[in-house]
């Protein structure tokens, strides 16, 4: 898709969604997962959900319909790099967590407190991201949610973000008729 922005020459802008979207985000996630960061907001304009997911290639801009349904509707955009990343004490990425650790975690009760199962949690945490391999088990994360307009993006990612929730408004009109 060719976009015109205020002026300047036509850009080409591909919207990914679903599995290709899955698949593009997770080949540039394999080639360095190291330094990523994955923020999500309400949008301030649209009442959809921004998620910008950066790493060292770059920034992938997404809309999101609903972060309160099991399977939402998700497109997605390369858009260059972000300008201010959020930095935190742990980036984004995949952790290898031990299943034994997973079921103890879910199974809760006082081992949960526990002094040794709370340093095993975080030095899965501390650990290195890897790229997850099928089969295996691993914690993901931090996604960290903030409030609107928190991110600082430039004039063609903010025209990158409006064609993306132009987009998305299209999807859920074709999808379900009786959405205005």
């Amino acid at each position: 898709m060719f976009i015109r922005l205020r002026g300047e020459a036509r850009i080409y802008m591909e919207i990914l969604e679903g599995s290709e979207l899955k698949r593009r985000m997770l080949e540039s996630y394999a080639r360095d997962p190291k330094g990523w960061s994955f923020t999500i907001s309400p949008s301030p304009s649209s009442g959809f959900f921004d998620a910008n997911v950066a790493g060292p290639d770059g920034l992938w801009m997404l809309k999101i319909d609903s972060l309160f349904k099991p399977a939402p509707i998700v497109i997605g955009s390369p858009a260059g790099s972000l300008q201010s990343r959020p930095e935190g004490p742990i980036p984004y990425g995949y952790r290898g967590l031990p299943p034994e650790l997973a079921l103890r975690l879910i199974g809760g009760g006082s081992e949960t407190a526990s002094g040794t199962l709370r340093r095993r949690l975080l030095s899965v945490l501390r650990s290195e991201p890897v790229v997850p391999e099928k089969g295996g088990s691993y914690a993901e994360g931090p996604l960290v949610f903030t409030g609107p307009g928190s991110v600082n993006l430039s004039d063609t990612q903010r025209e990158v973000d409006a064609r993306l929730a132009s987009e998305m408004r299209r999807l859920l009109r074709l999808r379900y008729p009786a959405y205005g």
